[in-house]
Protein backbone atom coordinates (compact mmCIF):
# COMPACT_ATOMS: atom_id res chain seq x y z
CA UNK A 1 0.00 0.00 0.00
CA UNK A 2 2.79 2.45 0.91
CA UNK A 3 4.46 1.73 -2.43
CA UNK A 4 1.21 2.53 -4.25
CA UNK A 5 0.71 5.80 -2.36
CA UNK A 6 4.27 6.93 -3.10
CA UNK A 7 3.81 6.05 -6.76
CA UNK A 8 0.63 8.12 -7.10
CA UNK A 9 2.30 11.04 -5.34
CA UNK A 10 5.33 10.87 -7.66
CA UNK A 11 3.16 10.68 -10.79
CA UNK A 12 1.10 13.70 -9.70
CA UNK A 13 4.27 15.69 -9.03
CA UNK A 14 5.47 14.83 -12.54
CA UNK A 15 2.22 15.82 -14.28
CA UNK A 16 1.85 19.02 -12.26
CA UNK A 17 5.45 19.99 -12.98
CA UNK A 18 4.78 19.57 -16.72
CA UNK A 19 1.68 21.76 -16.36
CA UNK A 20 3.49 24.54 -14.48
CA UNK A 21 6.43 24.60 -16.88
CA UNK A 22 4.68 24.21 -20.25
CA UNK A 23 0.94 25.01 -19.97
CA UNK A 24 0.19 27.25 -16.99
CA UNK A 25 0.78 30.52 -18.88
CA UNK A 26 -1.00 29.51 -22.10
CA UNK A 27 -4.50 30.69 -22.95
CA UNK A 28 -5.77 27.21 -23.86
CA UNK A 29 -7.99 27.24 -20.80
CA UNK A 30 -10.35 24.45 -21.86
CA UNK A 31 -7.42 22.14 -22.64
CA UNK A 32 -5.74 22.99 -19.34
CA UNK A 33 -8.96 22.28 -17.46
CA UNK A 34 -9.12 18.82 -19.02
CA UNK A 35 -5.44 18.26 -18.17
CA UNK A 36 -5.91 19.18 -14.51
CA UNK A 37 -8.94 16.93 -14.13
CA UNK A 38 -7.58 13.85 -15.91
CA UNK A 39 -3.94 13.66 -14.74
CA UNK A 40 -4.57 13.27 -10.97
CA UNK A 41 -7.07 10.49 -11.70
CA UNK A 42 -4.66 8.78 -14.12
CA UNK A 43 -2.03 8.89 -11.38
CA UNK A 44 -4.32 6.78 -9.20
CA UNK A 45 -4.86 4.23 -11.98
CA UNK A 46 -1.38 3.88 -13.50
CA UNK A 47 0.15 1.78 -10.65
CA UNK A 48 -2.37 -0.98 -11.49
CA UNK A 49 -1.49 -1.06 -15.20
CA UNK A 50 1.10 -3.66 -16.20
CA UNK A 51 2.04 -3.84 -19.89
CA UNK A 52 4.28 -6.87 -20.59
CA UNK A 53 5.73 -5.28 -23.75
CA UNK A 54 7.19 -2.44 -21.65
CA UNK A 55 8.74 -4.63 -18.97
CA UNK A 56 12.36 -5.74 -19.16
CA UNK A 57 13.55 -9.29 -18.34
CA UNK A 58 14.82 -10.04 -14.85
CA UNK A 59 18.65 -10.00 -14.95
CA UNK A 60 18.93 -13.13 -12.77
CA UNK A 61 19.57 -16.58 -14.20
CA UNK A 62 16.44 -17.87 -12.49
CA UNK A 63 13.39 -16.54 -10.69
CA UNK A 64 12.27 -17.74 -7.29
CA UNK A 65 9.44 -16.59 -5.07
CA UNK A 66 9.30 -18.00 -1.55
CA UNK A 67 6.29 -17.62 0.73
CA UNK A 68 6.10 -18.71 4.37
CA UNK A 69 2.92 -20.52 5.40
CA UNK A 70 2.06 -21.42 9.01
CA UNK A 71 -0.45 -24.17 9.70
CA UNK A 72 -1.72 -24.95 13.18
CA UNK A 73 -3.89 -27.51 14.86
CA UNK A 74 -6.73 -25.04 15.54
CA UNK A 75 -8.97 -23.51 12.84
CA UNK A 76 -7.39 -20.07 12.81
CA UNK A 77 -4.17 -19.10 11.04
CA UNK A 78 -1.62 -17.47 13.33
CA UNK A 79 1.87 -16.06 13.08
CA UNK A 80 4.62 -18.28 14.49
CA UNK A 81 5.55 -17.35 18.03
CA UNK A 82 2.71 -14.92 18.76
CA UNK A 83 -0.19 -15.46 21.08
CA UNK A 84 -3.04 -13.48 22.61
CA UNK A 85 -3.49 -9.76 21.81
CA UNK A 86 -0.17 -9.53 19.96
CA UNK A 87 -1.58 -11.68 17.17
CA UNK A 88 -3.60 -8.76 15.75
CA UNK A 89 -1.78 -5.57 16.78
CA UNK A 90 -3.54 -2.24 16.33
CA UNK A 91 -2.62 -0.60 13.04
CA UNK A 92 -2.30 3.05 14.07
CA UNK A 93 -1.58 4.16 10.50
CA UNK A 94 -4.98 2.88 9.38
CA UNK A 95 -6.64 4.60 12.33
CA UNK A 96 -4.83 7.86 11.51
CA UNK A 97 -5.96 7.62 7.88
CA UNK A 98 -9.62 7.14 8.80
CA UNK A 99 -9.46 9.97 11.34
CA UNK A 100 -8.07 12.31 8.67
CA UNK A 101 -10.69 11.21 6.15
CA UNK A 102 -13.46 11.71 8.72
CA UNK A 103 -12.24 15.24 9.52
CA UNK A 104 -12.11 16.08 5.80
CA UNK A 105 -15.65 14.77 5.35
CA UNK A 106 -16.92 16.83 8.30
CA UNK A 107 -15.28 19.98 6.87
CA UNK A 108 -16.99 19.38 3.52
CA UNK A 109 -20.36 18.91 5.23
CA UNK A 110 -19.81 22.19 7.12
CA UNK A 111 -19.20 23.99 3.82
CA UNK A 112 -22.49 22.72 2.44
CA UNK A 113 -24.18 23.70 5.69
CA UNK A 114 -22.87 27.29 5.37
CA UNK A 115 -24.22 27.51 1.83
CA UNK A 116 -27.58 26.20 2.98
CA UNK A 117 -27.73 28.83 5.74
CA UNK A 118 -26.94 31.62 3.25
CA UNK A 119 -29.64 30.39 0.89
CA UNK A 120 -32.26 29.92 3.61
CA UNK A 121 -31.97 33.39 5.14
CA UNK A 122 -31.56 35.45 1.97
CA UNK A 123 -33.86 36.72 -0.75
CA UNK A 124 -33.79 34.61 -3.92
CA UNK A 125 -34.79 35.31 -7.52
CA UNK A 126 -34.32 33.68 -10.91
CA UNK A 127 -32.30 34.94 -13.86
CA UNK A 128 -32.11 32.81 -17.03
CA UNK A 129 -33.29 29.76 -15.07
CA UNK A 130 -30.50 30.27 -12.54
CA UNK A 131 -31.19 30.97 -8.87
CA UNK A 132 -29.74 34.27 -7.64
CA UNK A 133 -29.40 34.74 -3.89
CA UNK A 134 -29.14 38.30 -2.57
CA UNK A 135 -26.80 38.50 0.44
CA UNK A 136 -27.86 41.27 2.87
CA UNK A 137 -25.24 43.76 4.06
CA UNK A 138 -22.56 42.15 1.90
CA UNK A 139 -20.46 42.98 -1.12
CA UNK A 140 -19.42 39.38 -1.75
CA UNK A 141 -20.04 37.52 -4.99
CA UNK A 142 -19.64 33.82 -5.79
CA UNK A 143 -21.48 30.87 -7.29
CA UNK A 144 -22.00 27.18 -6.65
CA UNK A 145 -23.82 24.65 -8.80
CA UNK A 146 -26.85 26.46 -10.29
CA UNK A 147 -26.92 29.24 -7.70
CA UNK A 148 -25.29 32.68 -7.86
CA UNK A 149 -24.74 34.69 -4.67
CA UNK A 150 -24.58 38.52 -4.96
CA UNK A 151 -24.05 41.01 -2.13
CA UNK A 152 -26.65 43.78 -1.78
CA UNK A 153 -23.93 46.44 -1.42
CA UNK A 154 -22.73 45.92 -4.99
CA UNK A 155 -23.93 48.61 -7.40
CA UNK A 156 -26.02 47.73 -10.43
CA UNK A 157 -23.10 47.94 -12.88
CA UNK A 158 -21.03 45.59 -10.72
CA UNK A 159 -23.93 43.19 -10.38
CA UNK A 160 -24.43 43.15 -14.13
CA UNK A 161 -20.80 42.28 -14.90
CA UNK A 162 -20.48 39.83 -12.02
CA UNK A 163 -23.69 38.09 -13.08
CA UNK A 164 -22.25 37.48 -16.55
CA UNK A 165 -19.05 36.16 -15.00
CA UNK A 166 -20.79 33.81 -12.56
CA UNK A 167 -23.15 32.57 -15.28
CA UNK A 168 -20.09 31.15 -17.05
CA UNK A 169 -19.12 29.22 -13.92
CA UNK A 170 -22.63 27.80 -13.67
CA UNK A 171 -23.05 26.93 -17.35
CA UNK A 172 -19.61 25.32 -17.68
CA UNK A 173 -20.26 23.22 -14.54
CA UNK A 174 -17.13 24.37 -12.73
CA UNK A 175 -18.65 23.18 -9.47
CA UNK A 176 -18.32 19.58 -10.70
CA UNK A 177 -14.54 20.02 -10.86
CA UNK A 178 -14.49 21.44 -7.35
CA UNK A 179 -16.63 18.63 -5.94
CA UNK A 180 -14.36 16.08 -7.62
CA UNK A 181 -11.34 17.55 -5.84
CA UNK A 182 -13.23 17.79 -2.55
CA UNK A 183 -13.89 14.03 -2.76
CA UNK A 184 -10.23 13.40 -3.60
CA UNK A 185 -9.29 15.49 -0.55
CA UNK A 186 -11.35 13.16 1.63
CA UNK A 187 -9.76 10.01 0.22
CA UNK A 188 -6.26 11.49 -0.16
CA UNK A 189 -6.34 14.10 2.60
CA UNK A 190 -2.65 13.49 3.32
CA UNK A 191 -1.59 14.21 -0.27
CA UNK A 192 -0.46 17.86 -0.74
CA UNK A 193 -0.64 17.54 -4.52
CA UNK A 194 -4.46 17.32 -4.46
CA UNK A 195 -4.65 20.71 -2.73
CA UNK A 196 -2.23 22.20 -5.28
CA UNK A 197 -4.25 20.72 -8.14
CA UNK A 198 -7.42 22.30 -6.73
CA UNK A 199 -5.77 25.70 -6.43
CA UNK A 200 -4.61 25.47 -10.05
CA UNK A 201 -8.06 24.60 -11.37
CA UNK A 202 -9.67 27.35 -9.27
CA UNK A 203 -7.47 29.91 -11.03
CA UNK A 204 -8.29 28.32 -14.37
CA UNK A 205 -12.04 28.60 -13.69
CA UNK A 206 -11.60 32.36 -13.26
CA UNK A 207 -9.64 32.59 -16.52
CA UNK A 208 -12.41 30.73 -18.35
CA UNK A 209 -15.11 33.01 -16.92
CA UNK A 210 -13.11 36.19 -17.58
CA UNK A 211 -12.49 35.10 -21.16
CA UNK A 212 -16.22 34.72 -21.73
CA UNK A 213 -17.05 38.06 -20.06
CA UNK A 214 -14.66 40.25 -22.06
CA UNK A 215 -16.20 38.93 -25.28
CA UNK A 216 -19.44 40.70 -24.28
CA UNK A 217 -18.30 43.83 -22.37
CA UNK A 218 -15.41 46.29 -22.49
CA UNK A 219 -12.19 44.72 -21.22
CA UNK A 220 -10.88 47.98 -19.72
CA UNK A 221 -13.99 48.61 -17.63
CA UNK A 222 -13.92 45.02 -16.44
CA UNK A 223 -10.29 45.29 -15.31
CA UNK A 224 -11.07 48.58 -13.51
CA UNK A 225 -13.87 46.86 -11.64
CA UNK A 226 -11.47 44.16 -10.48
CA UNK A 227 -9.01 46.79 -9.29
CA UNK A 228 -11.64 48.85 -7.45
CA UNK A 229 -13.41 45.89 -5.83
CA UNK A 230 -13.59 45.48 -2.09
CA UNK A 231 -11.75 42.25 -1.42
CA UNK A 232 -13.86 40.11 0.90
CA UNK A 233 -14.44 36.38 0.52
CA UNK A 234 -16.44 33.71 2.27
CA UNK A 235 -14.37 30.79 3.66
CA UNK A 236 -15.96 28.14 1.45
CA UNK A 237 -13.11 26.91 -0.71
CA UNK A 238 -15.00 25.08 -3.43
CA UNK A 239 -17.26 27.99 -4.51
CA UNK A 240 -16.28 30.20 -7.45
CA UNK A 241 -15.47 33.51 -5.77
CA UNK A 242 -15.49 36.70 -7.82
CA UNK A 243 -13.72 38.88 -5.26
CA UNK A 244 -10.74 36.72 -4.33
CA UNK A 245 -7.78 38.98 -3.58
CA UNK A 246 -5.16 36.31 -4.22
CA UNK A 247 -6.51 35.73 -7.75
CA UNK A 248 -7.17 39.31 -8.89
CA UNK A 249 -3.59 40.03 -9.99
CA UNK A 250 -3.35 36.74 -11.91
CA UNK A 251 -6.68 37.38 -13.62
CA UNK A 252 -5.69 40.89 -14.70
CA UNK A 253 -2.36 39.66 -16.07
CA UNK A 254 -4.10 36.89 -18.03
CA UNK A 255 -6.76 39.30 -19.35
CA UNK A 256 -4.01 41.46 -20.84
CA UNK A 257 -2.11 38.49 -22.27
CA UNK A 258 -2.18 37.81 -26.01
CA UNK A 259 -3.72 34.59 -27.21
CA UNK A 260 -1.28 31.68 -27.33
CA UNK A 261 -0.30 30.53 -30.79
CA UNK A 262 -1.99 27.41 -32.10
CA UNK A 263 1.35 25.64 -32.52
CA UNK A 264 1.82 25.83 -28.73
CA UNK A 265 -0.80 23.10 -28.41
CA UNK A 266 1.81 20.61 -29.55
CA UNK A 267 3.31 20.93 -26.08
CA UNK A 268 0.53 18.66 -24.87
CA UNK A 269 2.27 15.88 -26.82
CA UNK A 270 4.86 15.89 -24.03
CA UNK A 271 2.33 13.79 -22.15
CA UNK A 272 3.09 10.88 -24.48
CA UNK A 273 6.72 10.27 -23.33
CA UNK A 274 5.71 11.06 -19.73
CA UNK A 275 2.91 8.48 -19.75
CA UNK A 276 5.14 5.97 -21.55
CA UNK A 277 7.79 6.39 -18.87
CA UNK A 278 5.21 5.99 -16.10
CA UNK A 279 3.76 2.83 -17.67
CA UNK A 280 7.24 1.41 -18.23
CA UNK A 281 8.01 1.94 -14.55
CA UNK A 282 4.76 0.37 -13.35
CA UNK A 283 5.14 -2.56 -15.73
CA UNK A 284 8.70 -3.30 -14.59
CA UNK A 285 8.19 -2.79 -10.87
CA UNK A 286 7.25 -5.72 -8.69
CA UNK A 287 3.97 -5.44 -6.86
CA UNK A 288 4.45 -5.26 -3.11
CA UNK A 289 1.84 -7.94 -2.76
CA UNK A 290 4.28 -10.40 -4.37
CA UNK A 291 7.18 -9.59 -2.05
CA UNK A 292 5.51 -9.19 1.30
CA UNK A 293 4.74 -12.25 3.42
CA UNK A 294 1.01 -12.27 4.11
CA UNK A 295 -1.00 -14.60 6.31
CA UNK A 296 -4.40 -15.23 4.73
CA UNK A 297 -7.43 -16.94 6.18
CA UNK A 298 -9.28 -18.51 3.25
CA UNK A 299 -12.95 -19.40 3.13
CA UNK A 300 -13.98 -23.02 2.55
CA UNK A 301 -15.09 -22.14 -1.01
CA UNK A 302 -11.76 -20.48 -1.80
CA UNK A 303 -9.86 -23.44 -0.40
CA UNK A 304 -11.92 -25.91 -2.43
CA UNK A 305 -11.48 -23.91 -5.64
CA UNK A 306 -7.76 -23.52 -5.08
CA UNK A 307 -7.38 -27.20 -4.29
CA UNK A 308 -9.25 -28.18 -7.46
CA UNK A 309 -6.93 -26.03 -9.56
CA UNK A 310 -3.88 -27.51 -7.85
CA UNK A 311 -5.05 -31.08 -8.38
CA UNK A 312 -5.65 -30.36 -12.05
CA UNK A 313 -2.06 -29.20 -12.45
CA UNK A 314 -0.29 -31.67 -10.17
CA UNK A 315 1.61 -34.65 -11.50
CA UNK A 316 1.08 -38.01 -9.84
CA UNK A 317 4.71 -39.11 -9.65
CA UNK A 318 6.75 -35.94 -8.96
CA UNK A 319 8.70 -37.82 -6.27
CA UNK A 320 10.33 -40.47 -8.42
CA UNK A 321 10.72 -43.79 -6.66
CA UNK A 322 14.32 -44.46 -7.58
CA UNK A 323 16.02 -41.24 -6.32
CA UNK A 324 13.89 -41.34 -3.16
CA UNK A 325 14.83 -44.79 -1.92
CA UNK A 326 16.30 -43.27 1.25
CA UNK A 327 13.76 -40.46 1.71
CA UNK A 328 12.71 -39.45 5.20
CA UNK A 329 9.12 -38.83 6.33
CA UNK A 330 7.45 -37.77 9.56
CA UNK A 331 3.79 -38.75 9.25
CA UNK A 332 2.97 -36.93 12.50
CA UNK A 333 3.68 -33.55 10.90
CA UNK A 334 1.19 -32.28 8.33
CA UNK A 335 3.59 -29.78 6.81
CA UNK A 336 4.68 -29.32 3.21
CA UNK A 337 6.84 -27.57 0.65
CA UNK A 338 4.69 -26.59 -2.32
CA UNK A 339 6.69 -26.17 -5.54
CA UNK A 340 5.38 -24.48 -8.69
CA UNK A 341 7.47 -24.78 -11.85
CA UNK A 342 7.36 -22.24 -14.68
CA UNK A 343 6.97 -22.48 -18.42
CA UNK A 344 10.62 -22.33 -19.50
CA UNK A 345 12.23 -25.51 -18.18
CA UNK A 346 11.77 -28.73 -16.24
CA UNK A 347 13.03 -28.75 -12.67
CA UNK A 348 14.79 -31.22 -10.37
CA UNK A 349 14.65 -30.07 -6.76
CA UNK A 350 16.78 -31.60 -4.01
CA UNK A 351 15.76 -30.94 -0.40
CA UNK A 352 18.98 -31.23 1.61
CA UNK A 353 19.45 -31.19 5.39
CA UNK A 354 21.92 -28.48 6.41
CA UNK A 355 22.86 -30.51 9.52
CA UNK A 356 23.62 -33.86 7.83
CA UNK A 357 23.92 -32.86 4.11
CA UNK A 358 21.53 -35.73 3.39
CA UNK A 359 18.98 -35.42 0.58
CA UNK A 360 15.69 -36.22 2.28
CA UNK A 361 13.61 -35.76 -0.88
CA UNK A 362 14.11 -35.39 -4.66
CA UNK A 363 11.35 -34.08 -6.95
CA UNK A 364 11.10 -33.82 -10.73
CA UNK A 365 8.62 -31.30 -12.16
CA UNK A 366 7.67 -30.73 -15.76
CA UNK A 367 6.71 -27.27 -17.00
CA UNK A 368 3.80 -25.46 -15.30
CA UNK A 369 3.38 -28.06 -12.58
CA UNK A 370 2.57 -27.90 -8.87
CA UNK A 371 3.66 -30.46 -6.31
CA UNK A 372 3.72 -30.67 -2.51
CA UNK A 373 6.47 -32.45 -0.61
CA UNK A 374 4.69 -33.57 2.56
CA UNK A 375 5.54 -34.89 6.04
CA UNK A 376 8.95 -33.23 6.27
CA UNK A 377 10.94 -34.08 9.45
CA UNK A 378 11.88 -31.22 11.76
CA UNK A 379 15.13 -29.50 10.84
CA UNK A 380 16.72 -26.91 8.60
CA UNK A 381 16.96 -27.47 4.85
CA UNK A 382 18.34 -25.87 1.73
CA UNK A 383 17.10 -26.39 -1.82
CA UNK A 384 19.44 -27.36 -4.65
CA UNK A 385 17.72 -26.77 -8.00
CA UNK A 386 18.53 -27.96 -11.51
CA UNK A 387 16.87 -26.67 -14.70
CA UNK A 388 16.92 -28.64 -17.94
CA UNK A 389 15.16 -31.03 -20.31
CA UNK A 390 14.93 -34.78 -20.98
CA UNK A 391 14.78 -36.16 -17.45
CA UNK A 392 16.32 -39.57 -16.74
CA UNK A 393 17.61 -41.62 -13.80
CA UNK A 394 21.00 -43.27 -13.39
CA UNK A 395 22.61 -45.35 -10.63
CA UNK A 396 26.06 -44.07 -9.63
CA UNK A 397 28.05 -45.94 -6.93
CA UNK A 398 24.91 -47.72 -5.87
CA UNK A 399 22.94 -44.47 -5.52
CA UNK A 400 20.08 -43.59 -7.89
CA UNK A 401 20.45 -40.07 -9.33
CA UNK A 402 17.90 -37.78 -11.04
CA UNK A 403 19.50 -36.07 -14.05
CA UNK A 404 18.82 -34.05 -17.21
CA UNK A 405 20.35 -34.94 -20.57
CA UNK A 406 20.14 -31.26 -21.45
CA UNK A 407 21.06 -29.41 -18.27
CA UNK A 408 20.74 -25.61 -18.35
CA UNK A 409 21.51 -24.29 -14.86
CA UNK A 410 22.34 -25.85 -11.49
CA UNK A 411 21.85 -23.71 -8.41
CA UNK A 412 22.77 -24.38 -4.78
CA UNK A 413 20.18 -22.73 -2.55
CA UNK A 414 21.22 -19.96 -0.18
CA UNK A 415 17.90 -19.73 1.70
CA UNK A 416 17.41 -21.93 4.75
CA UNK A 417 13.94 -23.35 5.36
CA UNK A 418 13.19 -23.74 9.06
CA UNK A 419 10.83 -26.67 9.68
CA UNK A 420 11.05 -26.52 13.46
CA UNK A 421 7.64 -26.86 15.13
CA UNK A 422 6.71 -24.82 18.20
CA UNK A 423 3.95 -25.55 20.71
CA UNK A 424 2.12 -22.50 22.03
CA UNK A 425 -1.12 -21.81 23.86
CA UNK A 426 -2.84 -21.72 20.46
CA UNK A 427 -1.65 -25.18 19.52
CA UNK A 428 1.14 -26.67 17.42
CA UNK A 429 2.65 -24.25 14.92
CA UNK A 430 3.84 -26.21 11.89
CA UNK A 431 5.77 -24.16 9.32
CA UNK A 432 5.30 -24.79 5.60
CA UNK A 433 6.51 -23.00 2.48
CA UNK A 434 5.45 -22.25 -1.08
CA UNK A 435 8.14 -21.94 -3.74
CA UNK A 436 7.91 -20.77 -7.35
CA UNK A 437 10.87 -21.58 -9.62
CA UNK A 438 11.56 -20.88 -13.28
CA UNK A 439 14.15 -19.62 -15.73
CA UNK A 440 13.43 -16.17 -17.09
CA UNK A 441 12.90 -15.75 -20.84
CA UNK A 442 16.30 -14.13 -21.48
CA UNK A 443 18.24 -16.89 -19.74
CA UNK A 444 16.14 -19.56 -21.44
CA UNK A 445 16.90 -18.11 -24.89
CA UNK A 446 20.63 -17.81 -24.12
CA UNK A 447 20.88 -21.52 -23.34
CA UNK A 448 18.78 -22.67 -26.29
CA UNK A 449 20.69 -20.93 -29.06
Amino acid sequence: MLHYLLQTLAFQVLFLALYDVFHKKDTFFAWNRLYLIITPILSLVFPFIKIPALSSPTPQGYITQLERVITISSENLTVLGTTGPEQNPTNWWIILYYVGAAISLVLLIMKFYKLNILTSFSFTSNVSNKKVVSLPNSNQAFSFWNTIYLGERLNEEEKKQILVHEMVHVEQKHSLDQICFEILKIVLWWNPMIYIYQSRITVLHEYLADEAVISTIDKRNYIEQLLNATFQTQEITFVNQFFNQSLIKKRIVMLQKSKSKTIARFKYLLLIPAITGVLTYTSCSQSTSNTEEVDVVETDTQKATKRAIELAKMAENAESECPNQNSEYDKKLDNYLEITSGKNAEVILHMVSTETEKEIRTVHLTRNQIYKIRHIPEGHYRLDIEYGEEYYEKTVDGVCKALFKNEKIKETGDQILDYTTVTTEKGLNVPSYRLTVDLNDEDYDDHDH
